[in-house]
């Protein structure tokens, strides 16, 4: 077995306390940016146009979205991208001010958008005019907690508990607490923050990415608002890599997903002093948000199937769940429509499917399963990354493993 070699990467007396075994990582950096990599090259070949347009305005929003959402926010998707409409348009969201000004009370779903439209509206800017590492300084990071929380504290006289923002400044106390866990003493900020970009710098690498990340979260700088800025930076960190160079996925929206697995690790590392949880969490939202690229596509090209095909409107919506999943059992597919049509008018409908040769059929009995009567290259192309990423991630969600 090989000696497994466990680092300290940082000298000041806080972050020293945080060790980093590189060589139990589920993958090297040099794997990962080979998926990356191969990706661009699917991306010329196989990714249609418009899909690639699509896929990069939505995780813009997405990402955006999935950021808001690590704070708890109550916002829905289409009241985001109603909100964003206003940063696409280049309009300034003054709903806030327009309310104060008729003598309205705030509430808390205006301190959703407002906190949403400053996300929006700083990480579209970093997509629009990637900056490079070396321009990110303690003072800069104090500048983007500012332009995110901007405006914010003014719901401390309108919403209970409100815990202000101090939008720009350090946290200048030690009250805080996330679950029992004790950030840095406030007193150790500036200088740890200043080792932590030194060493991102130096060791410029998908690794450190996920290391800084992780390191940044532990020692707290800010009252709140700190998983939006260590978001935003991972993302700055990660296009100055030049890895994911056309805003294709976004490994916020995979923490949104998975916000519950994403706290845990994030707090095992925290509490472990131990990286390795985080950063492997990292990787496995990185290689997972490629392998979702290649997904999305089929799934774009599996509704076009059936929408190409001259079936009626009802047949079109039965098969819709098709398109996530190569085959589902009859009764699981059933499930998706049994309140709206009975069982053997589904029947009927499936099998005149079956007939035009638009699905198959495969099995006898209750181990009936259908599916659509075509082939893509993203089949073959996720199957290919599912085998060499099973073994080594404990964990694939259901909706990239059963495509």
């Amino acid at each position: 077995m090989d000696e497994i070699i466990v680092k300290k990467p940082f000298k000041q007396p806080f972050l020293n306390q945080f060790v980093l075994a590189s060589s139990l990582l589920p993958f090297t950096d040099e794997e990962i940016l080979k998926l990356d990599s191969d990706l661009n090259k699917y991306e010329i070949l196989f990714l249609n146009p418009d899909i690639e347009k699509n896929l990069i305005s939505k995780n813009e929003l997405l990402a955006s979205f999935a950021i808001s959402k690590a704070e708890n926010s109550k916002l829905t998707l289409q009241e985001a991208q109603d909100v964003y409409n206003f940063i696409l348009n280049n309009k300034d969201y003054t709903f806030i001010s327009e309310k104060l000004k008729r003598g309205e009370k705030l509430v808390e779903k205006d301190y959703d958008k407002l906190e949403f439209y400053n996300i929006a509206k700083i990480f579209r800017s970093y997509n629009q005019n990637p900056i490079h590492i070396n321009k990110v300084t303690p003072d800069y990071i104090k500048e983007l907690h500012k332009q995110l929380t901007q405006g914010l504290d003014i719901f401390k006289d309108h919403l209970p508990h409100f815990d202000v923002y101090k939008s720009g400044h350090w946290r200048d106390n030690d009250d805080i607490r996330i679950d029992d866990y004790k950030p840095a003493p406030y007193t150790e900020i500036r200088k740890s923050i200043e080792e932590l970009l030194v060493w991102v710098k130096e060791n410029h690498s998908l690794t450190s990415v996920g290391v800084f990340h992780a390191a940044l979260y532990a020692l707290h700088p800010f009252r709140n608002g700190n998983k939006r800025v260590s978001r935003v930076l991972e993302h700055i960190f990660l296009r100055s890599l030049r890895i994911n160079g056309k805003n294709l996925y976004s490994t916020s929206y995979y923490y949104h997903k998975e916000k519950a697995r994403y706290i845990k690790y994030l707090l095992f590392s925290l509490k472990k002093r131990n990286l390795n949880h985080f950063v492997g969490f990292f990787q496995e939202a990185l290689v997972l948000s490629i392998i979702s690229v290649i997904k999305t596509s089929l799934e774009v090209k599996r509704d076009e199937f059936i929408i190409s095909r001259d079936l009626d409107e009802t047949t079109k919506t039965i098969l819709k769940p098709l398109i996530k999943r190569r085959e589902i059992q009859f009764n699981n597919l059933y499930k998706e429509v049994s309140r709206k049509m009975a069982r053997q008018t589904f029947t009927n409908y499936l099998e005149k499917a079956t007939v035009e040769g638009v699905v198959t059929r495969r099995g006898e009995g209750r181990n009936v399963y259908y599916g659509l009567n075509n082939s893509f290259q993203e089949e073959k192309e996720i199957h290919t990354l599912l085998d060499f990423v099973k073994p080594k991630l404990s964990f694939i969600p259901d909706e990239i493993k059963l495509v």
